[in-house]
C-alpha cells in the first residue's frame, strides 16, 4: 500500500493502484509515427527534386505530403 493513496480511500479498504499501459494504444501509435515519417520524407524526396530541376508542379504534392505528416 502506498501513503499517498490512503489520502483519496480513507480506511483500510485502500486498495493499490497499478499503471498499466495498453497495448493497442502503443502499437497504433507507432504505426502512425511510421506513417508520418514517412510522408514527411516523401515530401522533402519532393521539395529536393523541385529545387533542382526547376520542377515547380512537385510542390503541392510536397505540401500535401507535410500536411499528412503533421
Amino acid at each position: 500500500n502506498c501513503s499517498y493513496f490512503k489520502h483519496f480511500t480513507p480506511g483500510l479498504s485502500s486498495e493499490i493502484f497499478e499503471v498499466t499501459t495498453q497495448k493497442e494504444y502503443s502499437i497504433s501509435a507507432a504505426a502512425i509515427a511510421i506513417f508520418s515519417v514517412g510522408f514527411a520524407i516523401i515530401g522533402t524526396i519532393c521539395v529536393l527534386l523541385s529545387f533542382r530541376k526547376k520542377r515547380d508542379y512537385l510542390l503541392k504534392p510536397a505540401s500535401m505530403f507535410y500536411t499528412f505528416a503533421g
